[in-house]
């Protein structure tokens, strides 16, 4: 049962036990680390096609006009291309990036909100506490001494 919500947006919440992202749950106890991811765009996509769009435009004919098709797509790439943040979780299974956007202050807040919750989880009960637990509560009773012959 969720006691205490840390972050609520869209589809992203994140409680003292679960954080829930792009229609998975993911146990809090079960993440070792969170950090902040930065995505790169494809460069090397814009520049080769502008290199290949130049080296094709110096020819004639069609080849010419594939050229030019290159050199607007390398163009494009470089001005629509930006960088996006990620949510990346550490658990036992390895990293995962869980969560992408474009805006770096909000992927910061649901890492804020992570720490926050994996500094608050409640660790589990285990059996051999509450067995301990009942060896202590238990009383012990005097027995008669054995019968001697």
């Amino acid at each position: 049962m969720d006691r205490k919500v840390f972050f609520s947006d869209g589809g992203v919440i994140i409680s003292d036990s679960r954080f829930i992202a792009s229609g998975y749950i993911y146990s809090i106890r079960d993440l070792a680390a969170v950090r902040l991811g930065v995505v790169a765009p494809p460069w090397w996509l814009a520049f080769f096609s502008l290199g290949l769009g130049l080296v094709l435009s110096l020819t004639e004919g069609p080849l010419f006009v594939v050229g030019g098709f290159f050199i607007a797509l390398g163009i494009m790439v470089g001005l629509f291309a930006k960088t996006r943040y990620a949510v990346i979780l550490k658990t036992n299974t390895g990293e995962h990036q869980v969560l992408l956007d474009r805006n770096r202050d909000y992927i910061l807040q649901v890492v804020n909100a992570l720490d926050a919750a994996m500094l608050n989880r409640q660790t589990p009960v285990r059996n051999d506490d509450i067995k301990k637990r009942e060896i202590l509560r238990t009383t012990w009773v005097d027995l008669p001494s054995p019968l001697a012959e």
